[in-house]
């Protein structure tokens, strides 16, 4: 077994190693818009639930590690709290990885990657129609883990209203996981797709020893 001591690497390839091995990652499709209104759309794949009650994802858009910038995001939530976390599919995946290039300031994303804005209910960022599941989030909170290059900064956001495409949920409203079709990050350029045979179930265990 190979050790590295973090230290001692450069920012570069602690993040190539920690990508490839904590992974697979969801990705949060974020939408954001600035104090005069320009609307900005990026994917992150530092982003997870953390919370139920209250409901509340994070994400962390963390400084290019390049030139220690910071990115659009983080600068529109600094000015208007709020955004939109849409889910993405394997339908939209190659639309999100075109999003994830480094546009000018101003550019609109949903136009440069042919996704279609759909005004939101309680926030002023608007949803990614294709998405098949958004999140209508007000920022509570912007934790900067660090000033140098590679640094995240944790973003706290509460879920707010939650959009579910239709067919996703059964006729009594339960989630029908097969038809997701979720994508996740891993190391590099790869990516995993979620697909009905990859899926496998587990019951929750019994407080009882194992007996093999």
């Amino acid at each position: 077994m190979k050790s590295f001591e973090t230290a001692e690497m450069s920012t570069g390839q602690v993040h190539n190693y920690l990508q490839h091995a904590i992974a697979p990652r969801p990705i949060a499709f974020v939408s954001t818009i600035d104090k005069n209104g320009k609307v900005n759309l990026s994917p992150f794949s530092f982003f997870n639930l953390f919370s139920a009650n209250p409901p509340v994802c994070v994400f962390s858009p963390s400084r290019r590690v390049r030139d220690n910038t910071t990115k659009h995001t983080l600068e529109n939530i600094q000015e208007v709290a709020e955004c939109v976390i849409n889910i993405v599919d394997h339908n939209i995946v190659y639309k999100v990885n075109q999003a994830s290039a480094e546009y000018p300031k101003g550019v609109n994303e949903f136009r440069e990657c042919g996704l279609t804005e759909l005004a939101s209910i309680h926030v002023k960022p608007p949803r990614v129609a294709e998405s098949p599941v958004q999140l209508e989030c007000i920022v509570k909170q912007i934790i900067p883990l660090g000033e140098g290059p590679g640094a995240g900064n944790l973003v706290i956001a509460e879920v707010k209203t939650i959009h579910f495409r239709d067919d996703l949920l059964d006729d009594n409203g339960r989630p029908i996981q097969e038809n997701f079709d979720l994508v996740a990050r891993l190391g590099g350029d790869w990516y995993t797709r979620v697909t009905s045979e990859s899926l496998f179930a587990l019951p929750k265990p019994i407080n009882e020893p194992l007996t093999q």
